[in-house]
């Protein structure tokens, strides 16, 4: 499962993501992207958890601030993994 995460600013870097995101055993690896508008950097984080536990992760970030940013984020099934 991922989670992807929205609005970021620009410059964020995977480091500091994983510092937001807290130490956690079920995060296993972050990617961040700002193709196509580099004030809007997305992160797209692996996840060990199932349907259930991703959603329940998404919801508790959706709505969380980042360096004055609302984060949007969301659970996401990808289809071959």
């Amino acid at each position: 499962m991922y989670i992807r995460i929205e609005n970021f600013p620009a410059g964020t870097t995977v480091e500091q993501i994983r510092e937001f995101l807290g130490d956690s055993d079920e995060i296993e690896e972050v990617m961040v992207s700002d193709a196509g508008n580099e004030d809007n950097v997305i992160a797209m984080v692996k996840v060990k958890a199932g349907q259930a536990g991703a959603g329940g992760m998404a919801d508790f970030i959706d709505g969380r601030f980042f360096k004055n940013r609302r984060l949007s984020a969301i659970a996401m099934n990808v289809m071959n993994e």
